[in-house]
């Protein structure tokens, strides 16, 4: 028997420099492998256990912004990411 385990891709979260970001993922990548972020920032893959987390992580807000314009989410007039805040 094979223990399975399902994995949503949308709800994976690239995480450095304190802050989540978004990235399209069409699978898990392998670590060492480069991954383009929303922002556009491109950084290799490291897997740790959730307890190693920060417990205050920040958003990325430059990868908010694309993501929510991709899915047609209204964007707030004082979005930090319209003026490039991170």
């Amino acid at each position: 028997m094979t223990a399975r385990i399902y994995v949503d891709l949308d709800r994976v979260h690239p995480v450095f420099d304190g802050r989540w970001h978004r990235a399209h993922l069409r699978r898990m990548p392998d670590p060492g492998e480069e991954i383009t972020t929303l922002c556009g920032r491109v950084e290799p893959v490291a897997y740790g256990a959730l307890a190693e987390r920060a417990s205050l992580l920040l958003t990325c807000w430059g990868c908010d912004l694309v993501y929510r314009r991709q899915l047609g989410i209204a964007v707030p007039r004082d979005h930090p990411g319209l003026d490039g805040g991170r």
